[in-house]
């Protein structure tokens, strides 16, 4: 069973939290409840939006299939945040 929801965290205290340790190569951050240390997906990895996945910096996670539902566990890849630009520069995602 999986969950689109974050944890209710007011009650938890990160001292009583049991967190492994990680060894990340492209980033680390504090998961859901700011406590333990989550591997960011590196770039062009993929990555599912369900999961909470986060690329590491300067990426996103662009899904594989536009039309796909992130709620069934589509797929996307880390792609960096200006992928094309327009003659004006603007983003083009």
């Amino acid at each position: 069973v999986q969950s689109t929801s974050l944890p209710i965290c007011t009650n938890v205290n990160c001292a009583d939290q049991h967190c492994d340790p990680v060894s990340c190569t492209c980033g680390s951050y504090k998961g859901s409840c700011g406590c333990c240390d989550v591997c960011k997906q590196c770039a062009n990895s993929t990555c599912i939006t369900l999961r909470q996945d986060v690329c590491e910096d300067g990426y996103w996670c662009k899904l594989n299939d536009p039309n796909a539902d992130i709620f069934q566990g589509a797929e996307g890849t880390c792609v960096p945040y200006r992928t094309t630009a327009d003659p004006h520069g603007h983003a083009q995602h």
